[in-house]
């Protein structure tokens, strides 16, 4: 009986307490609302690669006072190779894009007047890197329709070999007796601000994007004439050293394509591009002349450009 009675009194205490100990159990938080996902949802990818079959155009007009003009012309046909990607935030309306291709193949001619003209030989070295932050306010990335602005930057190399572009290295008086190679090589530095729009629906896409150049720093050398040499005002000039150039310009670039999805992670896409820069560019002219070296000429341009276009074709995985 008095067994019985300890257990009944310990079995009241032990409820009584429970209270007591609920108050003091910290606070558990409650189950995930059905709504709730994985931040890294908003996140969505694209990695790939293109074809960019392009054709290329050099122009260049350069004063020598009180002598002539000295210019530079190249026409080519490249093919590229370019690796992209894209991160797209869909919580922030945001994407980052790189993307870098190198030609594998270039053919054409050129000419550098008044001197020599060819054909343009197969060590050409044309190639581009680039990165873009974009904000896409207008619509959702992740409901079918986007648009809005964009920042970026871009490195843009066109060196088409000019077959034997070469200068002088030695001379026996006007007359050069060896060479040093000297190439057609142009370096742009270029930022791009612009505006751009995609539609994503079932079963394609369409994207497109135009971006200002408001400023590119361009550099590089221009293709040697030896051992033709220049005729200017009656007199031959052999270049003694590459022809360098430096300045300043602007332009545009322009990008269009539409895309189909045979798989919902697999993208195929074509479309066209088109890039054009053109500015105000300074040449330093080395000669020798009359069996002399000449003082250096700065050349200012009478004008000059850049232009490559042609026809895009991607492939492209999503996730």
């Amino acid at each position: 009986m008095k067994r019985a009675l300890k257990g009944t009194i310990a079995i009241v205490a032990l409820l009584s307490a429970v209270p007591v100990l609920a108050a003091d159990y910290p606070y558990m938080r409650p189950a995930y609302a059905e709504s709730w996902k994985n931040p890294d949802d908003d996140l969505r990818f694209e990695f790939g690669t293109r074809y960019w079959l392009s054709w290329g155009e050099q122009d260049a007009s350069f004063t020598a006072a009180g002598l002539g003009d000295v210019g530079v012309t190249t026409r080519d046909q490249t093919h590229i190779v370019e690796l992209h990607g894209k991160i797209e935030d869909l919580s922030t309306q945001t994407y980052l894009t790189g993307k870098a291709g190198i030609g594998l193949s270039t053919s054409g001619t050129y000419a550098i007047t008044p001197a020599r003209s060819g054909a343009i030989g197969r060590n050409s070295g044309i190639g581009y890197a680039a990165t873009d932050f974009g904000w896409l306010p207008f619509g959702k990335l992740d409901e079918g329709f986007a648009a809005g602005g964009f920042v970026g930057y871009q490195y843009w190399k066109d060196a088409p070999d000019i077959g034997s572009g070469q200068v002088g290295a030695t001379f026996a008086g006007n007359t050069p007796t060896s060479f040093t190679a000297a190439k057609d090589d142009l370096d742009i530095h270029a930022l791009r601000l612009g505006v751009k729009a995609q539609a994503d629906f079932d079963k394609f896409d369409i994207q497109g994007e135009i971006a200002a150049i408001p400023y590119a720093h361009v550099s590089g050398t221009l293709g040697g004439s030896s051992p033709d040499g220049f005729n200017l005002g009656g007199t031959e000039f052999q270049e003694r050293a590459p022809t360098t150039l430096s300045g300043r310009g602007y332009g545009v670039m322009v990008e269009s394509l539409v895309g189909f999805h045979p798989t919902e992670n697999l993208t195929l896409r074509v479309g066209g591009r088109a890039w054009y820069v053109e500015g105000v560019l300074d040449a330093q002219f080395s000669s020798r002349a009359g069996g002399a070296d000449q003082a250096t000429l700065n050349l200012p341009s009478n004008f000059a450009r850049i232009f490559r276009y042609g026809a895009l074709f991607e492939a492209t995985g999503r996730f």
